[in-house]
């Protein structure tokens, strides 16, 4: 997805800031949260649409982890999007529900760098064939994660 079709998909949504696309990454230990679960809290990066750039972002604390309670906080704080490394399919739908866009990070952990590859429409979107939480990365035992 192109920056171009990324801005016009966010300017179509309701309820959205005005002049301001907001990207959220998860964040646990001050790092990149290859978990999407595991958030301890989320780093926001406030864009300006017509420039297409951002500051240094904003860490919001996350909300307790429980099943659909990550989705729901994100859509509450009206993200325009969220970039991750995997997630659950029904956090993904919940997600999509609320117009909240769900991007997978292709292995970049830097935020900022996230951030950017997004901007320029380098992140592919996840969807419930490439984004499949198996939970063998992060200590789930191997359940599939659908609760997220």
């Amino acid at each position: 997805m192109s920056i171009g079709s990324f801005l016009m998909f966010v300017k179509d949504q309701p309820n959205r800031r005005e002049g301001t696309m907001k990207i959220a990454i998860p964040m646990a230990g001050g790092q990149f949260s290859e978990h999407f679960g595991g958030a301890r809290e989320f780093l926001v990066f406030y864009v300006d649409r017509k420039a297409g750039s951002f500051g240094p972002g904003e860490l919001l604390p996350a909300p307790e982890h429980k099943p659909g309670s990550l989705p729901e906080w994100l859509a509450a704080q009206q993200m325009d999007a969220v970039i991750v490394s995997a997630i659950g399919e029904r956090a993904l739908l919940m997600l999509a529900n609320s117009g909240v866009e769900t991007f997978l990070s292709g292995g970049e952990s830097n935020p900022s760098g996230l951030a950017a590859a997004c901007l320029q429409g380098k992140l592919p979107r996840a969807n419930k064939e490439n984004s499949r939480c198996n939970g063998t990365h992060h200590g789930h035992d191997g359940h599939d994660c659908g609760h997220h």
